[in-house]
């Protein structure tokens, strides 16, 4: 599940706020990762690249354990560094990954590929100079399972990419980016999809309210505002979630675009919300008891000035994260 989307102020101040929603706890926390760490492959404790600009992020502690083998690492979902890129990991489960269980040559590791991103890049550009000719390896197929995901790319500037994980040419695991006009994502389908879905919702835009209309020689009036909105959708699937926080991002901005950062982060909230996920509304995909999908936390980056605020499941308010440095790898222990 997840929502994300970011809003920019007048005065260029860029806030990114993101949902995560899931059935089961996920173990999250939050880190300040320091410059110069070394990342490896988890699955092959192999050196896969170092992380060179420090960044905040939430990121899941994961231990896995298959054939005798522990692959411990702590897998990113959600965060950005002090050049002001953001990245977010949201649930794909078309995403097409290589999963050779020995990483081949042309690969990187897809659970230390959040890391090397925030570790490594400064913009988009960055991001599809490291990726350039590499696929992404996720090394087995049970792994997998717990890493279908597209990626969102967020700049300090407001420009945003989604990054999907294709087939190409027979080769599972390409990065393919596209173009993010909306600042907004969701999950399945494809991020393409969801662009041409918005072709339904043009109508939504509309800014006046309908005073009476005429039905068969017959004059009624409107009850109440708020008509230009009627058949927007109210669930909570993925593609409902993309039009509802894209049309009420363009409303909204297009009546009074934010003056600065905390007036970003306002209106951020408020489109937000209107995506969170109450716990015992989303039946999931339980075969003996419903498995209820929540949003568990929700967070606000401001870009600008790197600054990183959690809002949990039985939370009224926002907090302000003060990270410490915590490592990439986890022990053993940590993981199990």
């Amino acid at each position: 599940m997840c929502t994300e989307l970011l809003v920019k102020a007048k005065d260029s101040s860029v806030v990114v706020a993101r949902t995560m929603d899931f059935a089961s706890p996920t173990g999250q926390k939050y880190g300040l990762f320091n410059a110069g760490e070394k990342v490896t492959n988890p699955a092959e404790n192999l050196e896969v690249g170092s992380v060179n600009i420090p960044f905040k992020a939430k990121f899941t502690d994961a231990g896995f354990t298959l054939a005798g083998k522990h692959f411990g690492a702590r897998m990113i979902s959600d965060g950005f560094n002090k050049e002001g890129l953001s990245l977010a990991t949201l649930w794909l489960p078309d995403t097409k990954f290589d999963t050779s269980l020995k990483c081949p040559s042309d690969c990187i590791s897809g659970l230390s590929l959040p890391q090397l991103i925030l570790g490594n890049c400064k913009s988009i550009t960055d991001v599809k100079a490291l990726l350039k000719d590499k696929r992404i390896n996720i090394p087995t197929d049970v792994l997998v399972t717990f890493a279908t995901i597209h990626i969102s790319i967020t700049e300090k500037s407001g420009k945003q990419s989604v990054i999907e994980f294709e087939s190409v040419d027979g080769k599972d695991g390409v990065p393919v980016f596209y173009d993010n006009p909306f600042g907004v994502l969701t999950n399945a389908p494809k991020f393409t999809w969801h662009l041409t879905n918005m072709q339904n919702y043009v109508g939504l835009t509309e800014k006046f309210n309908i005073e009476k209309g005429d039905i068969l020689g017959t004059t009624f009036g409107t009850t109440g505002f708020g008509n230009n909105l009627r058949s927007l959708p109210g669930d909570i699937t993925p593609p409902s979630r993309f039009v509802r926080a894209t049309i009420l991002k363009s409303l909204a901005l297009a009546y009074s675009q934010p003056k600065d950062i905390n007036e970003a982060m306002l209106l951020a909230d408020k489109v937000i919300s209107q995506t969170v996920v109450i716990k015992g509304a989303s039946a999931n995909h339980g075969t003996i008891s419903p498995d209820y999908d929540y949003t568990q936390w929700t967070v606000l980056k401001d870009l600008t000035n790197f600054k990183l605020y959690q809002k949990s499941d039985t939370d009224l308010n926002y907090e302000e994260l003060t990270c410490d440095p915590l490592k990439l790898q986890c022990e053993l222990a940590e993981c199990a």
